[in-house]
């Protein structure tokens, strides 16, 4: 392959996100791979995002919606707007790192597989070093490891746009906290997938990052895509027993919404089902039982 030959479409969605916006978008520009476009997807903001959008040159396309619509939704309308043979994916308050897409390039032609991620730093609003989600070089059928320990970090994606149309895989519209982790899940059940060791992104945490709508929704969103799973045709039949694993620690993070209103009785219900799944969850549950503040309970568990 010749270096910069293969267009990659920077898929970026926003809403309101003019204070991290120029460092995000820069980040793009920055890269050492240049045959890029991005295509930025206004939904209905507010805010300064609009013009510090159009700021940038021809490589920016800009497309505003005059209603504000689900990210999975504002997501597949972004990404019938690419042209680049790879998508790839970027909010409005992170940051790429300057190889990232040239090291996905090359990767997914090497490995042709559908869609390929990386390690990710963790930044505070303050753009500090806080955390790291570090991922190890694997490809292949990822399915079962994924099932357990969901590990994709949304900004070091990137997918071969072939596959998205030929096979209709979409966002779900529907979903309102997890389109990423549905439709990254249904790619796995029939495609190969390469995971970086590298670091590719930084992804920013906020105070604000987990609202308690999101604790609503963390579980029963994901019990939502192991349903769809179980019932696609193509799901492996040795990998039952690993989704109904999967589904019991769904019941864990169900039990957020219960730790969040206080309601501990409904919480250890919940929770006992993936505590006798994971040795980790098990140790929350037993911490269900003790007089602990509610907002130290859900940073323990979801960081």
């Amino acid at each position: 392959m010749e270096k910069d030959t293969l267009l990659v479409s920077v898929v970026m969605n926003c809403y309101n996100g003019e204070e991290y916006l120029r460092e995000a978008i820069d980040s793009v520009y920055a890269q050492t791979y240049k045959n890029w476009e991005i295509i930025f997807w206004d939904n209905a903001s507010t805010d300064d995002s609009p013009s510090i959008a159009q700021e940038y040159d021809h490589k920016l396309h800009y497309f505003c919606t005059n209603e504000t619509s689900t990210l999975g939704a504002a997501r597949n309308l972004a990404v019938q707007k690419a042209s680049g043979k790879y998508v790839a994916f970027l909010d409005c308050d992170d940051i790429y790192l300057s190889d990232k897409l040239t090291q996905q390039v090359l990767l997914m032609e090497s490995e042709r597989c559908a869609l390929s991620y990386g390690s990710a730093i963790v930044i505070n609003e303050f753009s500090e070093h806080i955390d790291e989600n570090k991922v190890s070089d694997k490809c292949g059928n990822l399915l079962k490891p994924l099932l357990l320990h969901y590990e994709i970090n949304m900004q070091s994606v990137m997918i071969r746009a072939s596959i998205i149309e030929k096979e209709n895989l979409f966002f779900d519209d529907l979903l309102k906290f997890s389109p990423d982790y549905d439709l990254f899940m249904r790619f796995a059940i029939n495609h190969k997938i390469c995971s970086i060791s590298n670091y590719l992104v930084k992804y920013r945490k906020t105070p604000g990052s987990l609202t308690n709508n999101s604790l609503d929704l963390i579980g029963l969103e994901v019990e939502i895509t192991l349903n769809k799973l179980k019932n696609n045709k193509d799901f492996p039949d040795e990998l039952r027993l690993d989704l109904d694993k999967a589904l019991r620690v769904a019941y864990f993070y169900k039990s957020l919404s219960c730790i969040n209103k206080g309601n501990y009785k409904a919480a250890r219900k919940l929770a006992i089902k993936g505590a006798l799944v994971k040795k980790k969850i098990f140790f929350f549950y037993l911490l269900l039982w003790l007089p602990i503040k509610k907002q130290w309970l859900i940073k323990l568990i979801v960081g």
